[in-house]
């Protein structure tokens, strides 16, 4: 007498728990392992960061490790944009699934200290969107950030590490072409003068858990193919669109006859010879030209500096 099916479940086949399936194909890794992970990498990528940083830039910084999260690479990266700026970058023969965030009041402190001469310990930085110039320069933070973790993470150590242009805002999940992985972020908190910012990284945990860090080698040369950042800004404000104003000063009216005025009359210029004209340009007087014409079009011509400062192109940033 042959032996009875097992009657089969009404819910179908057996299905296997994804997240212990991604646990057993090292897909996701312990809580308590990728945290062990992530503070090995910091401590030692914290102090590199600070070093590498000062021989690029000139600039000094203190980088300590911060919070830790785990999840997928999605959700980590909504909950943790705000305020600042993203980056994707790559480590040849590594990993091409690394992602950055840069708090914002970081980048606007370091270009007003770089480009205005500002005490780094008086600054007051209220967090807000990069300018142009501002998210350019962004990318020397990443640079650093991506070099020192090559050499930490990195077998080849003349692995190639590429760095993509900062965006403010993430892609659309649809417009994504990294997988929602299992993730982990790392925040090192960057303090510089009076501005403490988060600089957070994210890694895949299936990257972490086969990653071998090696301590840095003291006393490592900058890179010769770094930058001076100030000399990347001063290149990029020069570069930059600027709209001017020019201002003419009017005969002076009384208060009542100016509050009377109507479409259509009619205010004389101050000067009664030739007409001065103060060029100026976010606020700030640049030039004295004299008012004049080229065929149909107005048009001024720069006579002189507005006034004794020569390094007004340090307020563009």
């Amino acid at each position: 007498m042959s032996a009875e099916a097992a009657p089969e479940s009404p819910q179908g086949p057996a299905q296997f728990d994804p997240q212990l399936l991604d646990l057993m194909t090292g897909a996701k890794g312990s809580a308590a392992t990728i945290e062990a992970k992530c503070q090995t990498l910091m401590q030692a990528l914290g102090p590199m960061l600070a070093t590498a940083f000062e021989k690029a830039t000139g600039v000094e910084i203190d980088a300590r490790p911060g919070a830790i999260r785990q999840g997928r690479r999605r959700e980590l990266l909504s909950e943790l944009i705000t305020d600042a700026v993203y980056c994707e970058t790559t480590i040849a023969g590594w990993s091409k699934e690394i992602a950055s965030l840069c708090g914002t009041k970081l980048i606007i402190g370091l270009v007003e200290c770089l480009l205005g001469g500002n005490d780094p310990d008086q600054l007051d930085i209220v967090a807000r969107p990069l300018s142009g110039i501002e998210l350019d320069m962004s990318l020397v933070v990443f640079e650093q950030l991506n070099d020192s973790l090559r050499t930490l993470v990195s077998a080849d150590p003349k692995a190639k590490a590429s760095v993509a242009r900062p965006q403010l805002d993430l892609r659309e999940e649809i417009d994504d072409p990294f997988p929602n992985f299992h993730a982990a972020a790392m925040t090192l908190e960057i303090g510089f003068g009076a501005v403490v910012a988060p600089l957070i990284l994210i890694l895949p945990q299936a990257l972490l858990l086969k990653a071998k860090i090696t301590a840095p080698a003291q006393g490592k040369k900058a890179s010769a193919s770094a930058l001076d950042w100030t000399e990347r800004l001063s290149d990029r404000v020069s570069q930059s669109q600027i709209s001017l104003q020019a201002a003419v000063a009017l005969a002076p009216l009384p208060l009542g006859e100016i509050s009377r005025l109507q479409a259509g009359d009619l205010i004389a210029f101050a000067d009664t010879g030739d007409i001065a004209v103060t060029l100026s340009a976010n606020g700030k007087p640049l030039y004295t030209c004299a008012l004049g014409r080229a065929g149909t079009r107005y048009m001024v011509k720069v006579e002189g500096p507005a006034g004794p400062d020569e390094n007004w192109k340090t307020d563009f940033a």
